[in-house]
């Protein structure tokens, strides 16, 4: 019965090769490996960009475009960890790789108007997009700051970059024109304030090939566009072009008689003037310091007024009312008034040097001892703009030489311009305030009727006379002695009230006390109001209004 039973154990047998059904999970574990690589090898390079604000950017939508061409797109848009700016993460192409150097810059496109024009009309239907401009660094980069402007150039172009420095008040703008004798030659591409040197830097960028116009020679000063000064010489005015009419911008040139100079590298630094006079004003490196002191009102001298010797500029005023030791005005015995000049006498020579300028300050000495002296000239009377004149006066006091106040020498100085013809009004006043015009006036009074008397008594003799020669006996008188009373007795009639001899000296009379009569007003003006002569003595009254009919 045992040996009819079957075995309760299994049979294990070995499969002989793997079954096919295993293919399956390897090939799908295979392509989803590859699918992976694929995908990771065609994302290209994750990039993080800082803005201010996420104006116009959304995640998963905003392109960004290299040259118009589409290189990748935003995927996250967040708020920073310290929540001042907004971080945005983008993924590029991976051909857009070589374009992400240290110098890259990114900005966002949109409409803008600015000074040089409209931009970004094309986003108002398609939306902002982000803009990439390739660097031209060997080092790669992935994380950057979006500008808050475009560039006023790209990286790659040719040309010049130089900065100025700058401390004047007036500043400029990114995107101001640069001009060369009034064609625009570059842009101002950046502009900030130096806190530590109180003074505002710019770089400037000079398209090629007009960067071989910078030299180290050159001067840039600023260009108002239009430019109008009351000069002590008058009115001057200029006009750019529009560009610079609109806004400003920066010219820049080589001085009249300065050389070129040589080419300049990148970054080189200059310095910004005011204008083009304030640098030509500059171009003397010798000068010599003086003090003035006036006793006259400098009212119209202002910083900058030219200094003349006959007509010929040799300096220009520095400061309207000097102030330093020694100079207080109210504490100077002689209340003048301080002004400091500066005269510069590479104007009058051009081959004088450091060496020389010794030599010709003992020759200026010498022309202070022969009568040289500084005044006060009206420029122009439209403006009442003085300047300085140097002339010789042989009829002034001889002086020693140089006069010595404070730290400064000081020339001598004479009354001139209005001043000048305001103190020989003055002293005509005096004159007539000295002349007695009432007693005059009474002696001729009295001498007018002391001339009726005499005529009258006149006319009585030439009665007597006329009936002495109608008498008979005076008839019978020789011929010559007839004659010289018919020569009498015409004189007299010539004299007699009726005669135009007397009617023209009563007439001369009359108009000499009308005269005397006139004066008095005018002296009694002139002495209250010495410049009467010259200017309106007083306003009018304001006009009242009438009322309605």
């Amino acid at each position: 019965m045992s040996e009819s039973q079957p075995s309760s154990q299994a049979r294990v047998t070995l499969m002989k090769s793997l079954s096919p059904i295993w293919l399956v999970p390897l090939v799908a574990a295979g392509i989803g490996i590859w699918m992976v690589v694929t995908t990771l090898s065609n994302q290209g390079e994750l990039i993080t960009l800082t803005l201010d604000n996420a104006e116009g950017i959304e995640a998963g939508k905003t392109p960004i475009k290299a040259r118009s061409v589409q290189v990748g797109q935003v995927q996250t848009v967040r708020l920073s960890e310290d929540l001042s700016q907004v971080t945005v993460t983008a993924r590029l192409s991976p051909e857009a790789t070589p374009l992400l150097r240290d110098d890259s810059r990114f900005w966002v496109v949109k409409p803008r108007i600015g000074k040089s024009g409209i931009s970004g009309l094309g986003t108002l239907l398609s939306g902002a997009y982000i803009e990439l401009q390739p660097g031209q660094s060997a080092e790669a980069r992935t994380e950057f700051d979006v500008l808050d402007s475009p560039p006023i150039t790209a990286a790659d172009a040719p040309g010049l970059r130089i900065e100025l420095s700058s401390e004047l008040d007036e500043a400029l703008s990114v995107g101001d024109p640069i001009l060369y004798r009034g064609f625009t030659v570059g842009r101002v591409e950046q502009a900030e304030f130096d806190t530590a040197k109180r003074q505002m830097r710019y770089q400037l960028f000079i398209n090629a090939p007009y960067d071989g116009l910078v030299t180290s020679n050159v001067r840039f000063w600023l260009n108002s566009g239009v430019q109008f000064k009351a000069a002590s010489d008058g009115f001057r005015v200029q006009i750019g072009s529009m560009e610079s009419i609109l806004v400003g911008g920066i010219s820049f040139d080589v001085p009249s008689g300065w050389s070129l100079g040589k080419p300049v590298v990148d970054h080189r630094v200059f310095s910004l003037y005011a204008d083009q006079e304030s640098i030509t004003g500059r171009q003397y490196k010798e000068y010599v310091d003086y003090l003035l002191l006036f006793d006259e009102s400098v009212r119209g001298l202002i910083s900058g007024a030219s200094v003349e010797y006959r007509g010929v500029p040799v300096g220009r005023v520095l400061s309207v009312p000097y102030s330093g030791s020694g100079t207080d005005l109210l504490s100077t015995s002689t209340r003048q008034i301080p002004v400091l000049i500066r005269i510069e006498p590479g104007r009058l020579s051009q081959d004088l040097d450091k060496d020389k300028l010794a030599a010709w300050e003992q020759e200026f000495e010498g022309a202070i001892r022969q009568g040289l002296r500084a005044a006060l000239r009206t420029g122009s009377l439209l403006t009442g703009a003085l300047y300085v004149d140097l002339n010789f006066y042989p009829e002034q006091p001889p002086v020693s030489g140089f006069g010595q106040l404070a730290e400064y020498r000081t020339l001598p100085t004479v009354s001139g311009g209005l001043a000048r013809i305001e103190q020989q009004v003055v002293s005509l006043l005096d004159k007539l305030n000295r002349l007695q015009l009432e007693p005059v006036l009474a002696n001729t009074q009295s001498m007018l009727k002391e001339s009726e008397r005499t005529l009258q008594a006149i006319r009585q003799l030439s009665g007597s006379v006329d009936k002495l020669a109608a008498q008979s006996a005076t008839q019978k008188l020789p011929a010559e002695l007839r004659q010289t009373l018919q020569d009498l007795q015409q004189s007299l009639q010539a004299l007699s009230s009726n005669s135009p001899a007397y009617s023209e000296l009563n007439r001369s009379m009359e108009s000499l006390n009308s005269l005397l009569q006139e004066l008095k007003p005018v002296a009694r003006s002139l002495s209250e109001k010495p410049n009467a002569l010259i200017f309106d003595s007083g306003s009018s009254p304001d006009p009242q209004p009438r009322k309605a009919q």
